[in-house]
Parts: C-alpha cells; sequence; structure tokens
C-alpha cells in the first residue's frame, strides 16, 4: 500500500484532482474499485464530477444521495454508488452491488467505510473538511500504486 496526503484549496482544485484520476484511469480498460470516505459536504461527489471528465463522461454528475447507484457512458463506464442511505451490509447484497462491481469500468463508491470489510478497494480516498473550502484528502492505493505516483496537486 502506498498513500499520500494532499491539501486542496477549493472545489476547482477537488474537481482537477478527480479528472486528473480519471484520464489516468482510462490508461487501461480494467474494473477499478474505489471508496470515497467522508461527512457530508466534503468533497465525495465534486470529487467524482471531475473522475467523470477525466474519462469523458457524457452526463452530469450529480449528487447520488437518493439514488443508489448512477451509471454514466464514457471512454470507460463510470459506475457512481451512494451508501449514505445504507444501514445494514446486507441490504448491499439485495441491492446487487457485489455482482456490479465485477462490471469493467470505474466504480465509485461514496460512503465506502461501510463496505470496506466486504470489498477490496484498489484505491481509499478520505476527505476531511478544513475550512470552508479547503480540504485535506488522504489517499491509500492498494493495487494502483503507479496511478498514486502520478497524481499530484492540481
Amino acid at each position: 500500500m502506498k498513500e499520500a496526503v494532499l491539501f486542496l484549496k477549493s472545489e476547482d482544485e477537488t474537481i482537477a484532482l478527480g479528472r486528473k484520476l480519471g484520464v489516468l484511469l482510462l490508461k487501461s480498460t480494467s474494473n477499478y474499485l474505489i471508496g470515497l470516505i467522508g461527512p457530508l459536504g466534503a468533497g465525495k461527489t465534486t470529487f467524482t464530477k471531475g473522475i467523470a471528465e477525466g474519462l469523458k463522461a457524457r452526463d452530469y454528475v450529480e449528487s447520488s444521495t437518493f439514488v443508489f447507484l448512477n451509471i454514466y457512458n464514457g471512454d470507460l463506464p463510470l459506475y457512481h454508488y451512494d451508501l449514505y442511505r445504507v444501514n445494514d451490509p446486507k441490504d448491499l447484497d439485495e441491492l446487487g452491488i457485489f455482482e456490479m462491481v465485477s462490471r469493467t469500468g470505474v466504480h465509485v463508491i461514496e460512503w465506502g467505510d461501510k463496505v470496506e470489510e466486504l470489498l477490496d478497494f484498489d484505491m481509499e480516498i478520505n476527505f476531511e473538511i478544513l475550512e470552508s473550502s479547503e480540504r485535506k484528502i488522504t489517499i491509500k492505493a492498494f493495487n494502483l500504486e503507479s496511478v498514486l505516483n502520478e497524481l499530484s496537486i492540481p
């Protein structure tokens, strides 16, 4: 595992970092599982918007708090899960998450801490609110160390 800590000063920097990650993930057509962890308003969906841009998604990424899964088609599909309303791990099986994450594409799971013991993330990103627009981002790469080496502050 490799770890990096970044400090982002704005929403634009959060989107730019996500975009760069999306572009780096396009280098191979594989299946990536990324867990996003942090409180409400920390930037998880904003970061996902950037990933979608990097993957050249054709749809606008929306906050998925009321929807379990949104799929955005791009050069590599983006599966955007929001587990905010999931309280019991057995609900995940009923929702079909374990079948979905085997599909080729980038799987971004907001509230990934709810499933980190059930799924093997390639990357886990923790968002911490410092100021109104500043964030501390801790990235742990388990299978994407080379991607983390190329990722830097936008």
